[in-house]
């Protein structure tokens, strides 16, 4: 029997690319279903595809399509676009309250080599300076070593990613200032013999990825305003002055515009501070003067998926500890309002490059507490939520795939199980209540399949699956770690030939939404 929907799925199905619908055309709902734009599908243009024999084995056979990144194709498209929604804010979450003791004054770097952000020393309840060494993998704390530099606080740490070792310079010890430089190669510790910089503290370290050097700025012995660069070998002082003499501020390394940020910090009369720098490797240029109110004790991190300084807490000069979120896009600073850790300051702060979070640990939230707990600030992660029925008997499902969620920078995959005949493919579509004029879900009763539903727009037909087994298969979608990807929602079906489960020989599954996430 010749049916415009079985017919027009087929063509869908056996085309060598995804289909697009163009809009409802003539009025019906069938314009909905792959094929011609105007209304016009297989059967009423005389084109019979003829009933598929059947099958001993309902054996899924692949389709001569690509598997891979149809929506990336979709996106890019110029007629087929899904609706972004709005700038979707980070959040922040506690993931954590074991793991280091309570601490102030500590030091974190992420090391992209072996994915783990890195901890170092502080200074305990009692005024105890630490020396021990820890590492979160997203989620444990492990204690790595107990030896290397003496114990220390108010030091500067950060990640050189070209050498693979986490640098460490001065600090203060119950002996006074320090002035030594060590490394950390996610195994031991290893004291350098090079001179450098005067002993200090509350200075402020990044390395700048693009130049291969570690940065330097600042810190008290008594207040500094000199830059330091340390190539893995040797210190070299390259700047005195820019930044007015300070400790206690922070920096971070923005390697999508290639400048060191410098944030706030005391000043030599005592007071706080609230002026932006940014260091290029050879001048430091005063880039705001409005953005988070003055402050100390504060802690930032570079964000490269979505290209922004985060800062985080602090103390103000009236001595109140800060609980404040901000970004720094290279032009202007933004307050994130969301609710976060509790008020702190002398916290510890790094980006996890391959998590795509800000990772924070303790700190002080008041004059007697110390605090151990761990927080994370990232955008929202991937998710996958069935919906809706399917048909058939057994009804085709559609399921996430060992539990797989959309993730950006993986590949998330879908099960379709119960697939009766030897063809089957998956419909995208950018809704789940309209599709054109037509109210979702709309039955197809009237394309002679009783009890099914379209369950989504169906912007793309005849996505090929990968058959994974009989009577099943999977479809795999790589998605690319795009920050503006974030929260798009996409909505997903499965389609099926069916011979003899009703007049068009085709079923559908049940729907699945994905909003699009981190990790």
């Amino acid at each position: 029997m010749c049916n415009a929907v079985g017919n027009a799925l087929l063509l869908g199905a056996q085309s060598s690319r995804p289909r697009r619908f163009t809009g409802v055309q003539s009025g019906h709902p069938e314009s909905l279903l792959p094929g011609r734009s105007d209304g016009r599908h297989a059967c009423n243009r005389g084109i019979s595809l003829g009933r598929p024999t059947r099958r001993k084995e309902n054996t899924v056979h692949s389709l001569p399509v690509s598997t891979v990144s149809v929506l990336v194709a979709a996106l890019a498209a110029t007629t087929i676009q899904p609706p972004l929604p709005a700038q979707v804010a980070p959040s922040w979450l506690q993931v954590d309250n074991g793991g280091p003791p309570p601490r102030r004054w500590l030091t974190m770097a992420y090391d992209t080599h072996r994915d783990r952000t890195v901890l170092f020393g502080g200074q305990a309840s009692g005024n105890v300076a630490l020396g021990d060494t820890w590492e979160w993998d997203g989620t444990t704390w492990t204690q790595v070593a107990s030896t290397g530099p003496a114990p220390r606080y108010w030091h500067a740490m950060a990640y050189d990613s070209l050498r693979n070792r986490t640098v460490v310079f001065g600090g203060r010890a119950a002996s006074g200032n320090l002035g030594d430089t060590w490394e950390w190669d996610g195994t031991s510790w290893a004291l350098l013999p090079a001179i450098g910089p005067s002993a200090r503290n509350s200075h402020a370290m990044t390395f700048d990825s693009t130049r291969g050097k570690t940065v330097l700025f600042g810190g008290f012995s008594p207040y500094l305003d000199d830059t330091w660069e340390w190539d893995g070998t040797t210190w070299t002082q390259v700047a005195a002055g820019g930044p007015p003499p300070r400790n206690t501020h922070a920096m971070a390394y923005d390697s999508h515009r290639q400048r060191t940020v410098l944030f706030g910090g005391n000043d030599a009369t005592g007071l706080n501070m609230g002026d932006t720098w940014e260091w290029d490797g050879a001048v430091w240029t005063q880039a705001a003067t409005t953005g988070p109110s003055d402050r100390r004790y504060h802690a930032m991190a570079f964000d490269s998926q979505r290209q922004r300084i985060v800062l985080f807490g602090g103390r103000s000069l009236a001595t109140t500890n800060l609980a404040d979120t901000w970004e720094w896009d290279g032009t202007v600073w933004t307050q994130v309002v969301t609710p976060g850790p509790a008020p702190r300051r002398q916290h510890g702060m790094a980006y996890d490059s391959q998590r795509f979070r800000t990772v924070l640990f303790g700190g002080r939230s008041s004059f007697a507490g110390y605090t151990g707990d761990t927080w994370e600030y990232a955008l929202p992660p991937g998710i996958a939520t069935t919906y809706g029925n399917g048909c058939g008997s057994p009804a085709l499902a559609l399921t996430p795939a060992g539990n797989s969620v959309p993730t950006l920078g993986t590949t998330a995959q879908l099960a379709l199980t119960n697939i009766p005949a030897g063809l089957a493919f998956v419909a995208i579509g950018w809704s789940d209540t309209a599709a054109g004029p037509w109210t979702l879900p709309y039955p197809l009763t009237t394309f002679g399949m009783p009890g099914c539903d379209l369950l989504q727009s169906a912007e793309l037909t005849g996505v090929p699956v990968a058959p994974s087994g009989p009577g099943s298969a999977v479809y795999s979608l790589a998605l690319p770690n795009w920050a503006s990807l974030i929260g798009v929602q996409i909505y997903l079906q499965g389609w099926a030939l069916a011979p003899g489960a009703n007049p068009a020989d085709i079923i559908v599954s049940n729907g699945v939404e994905w909003v699009l996430g981190n990790p």
